[in-house]
């Protein structure tokens, strides 16, 4: 699957996890119903039985943020999956994610936080909305120095 297409589902569930438990959440609701309804649907009354249980959970929790964060993995999941047999939904989710970005409270908009390290002599490469090429080349053996201290 193309990159960019995961990085929408990874935008899509974000976004509709950061709209739990706000006044953006009905409209987030809607629209991924109405995603679903399109692409896949058999599954309404399971999907509309999830997004209600996973709402109630996120409105009970303590910090609502931790539970927006415990979730967003398994729709990333489920937008991968309906990405995949369903190419042409990509319009439709950044859609999608407009429209309920444009609703959320400044405080709900989703935020990306990257930690990107390397140890022990490692390289580290990161990148958020877009993709790193690395191109390794291949070492040139160096002369080993002579144990004497006299070179040849």
């Amino acid at each position: 699957m193309d990159e960019s297409l995961t990085t929408l589902a990874m935008t899509g569930a974000t976004t509709i996890m950061s709209a739990m438990a706000t006044s953006a959440w009905a409209a987030a609701r809607a629209g991924t119903i109405r995603l679903f309804r399109r692409f896949e649907p058999e599954d309404q009354r399971a999907l509309e039985a999830r997004l209600d249980r996973e709402a109630v959970l996120v409105r009970q929790e303590p910090d609502p943020d931790s539970a927006r964060r415990d979730l967003v993995g398994g729709w990333r999941l489920q937008l991968v999956a309906l990405l995949r047999e369903h190419p042409e939904a990509e319009a439709e989710i950044e859609a999608l994610v407009a429209s309920v970005n444009a609703q959320l409270p400044s405080e709900g908009k989703a935020s990306w936080i990257q930690n990107v390290s390397a140890k022990d002599h490692g390289m580290a490469f990161g990148a958020q909305g877009g993709s790193i090429t690395v191109h390794h080349t291949p070492a040139v053996p160096q002369p080993m120095p002579a144990r004497d201290g006299n070179s040849d």
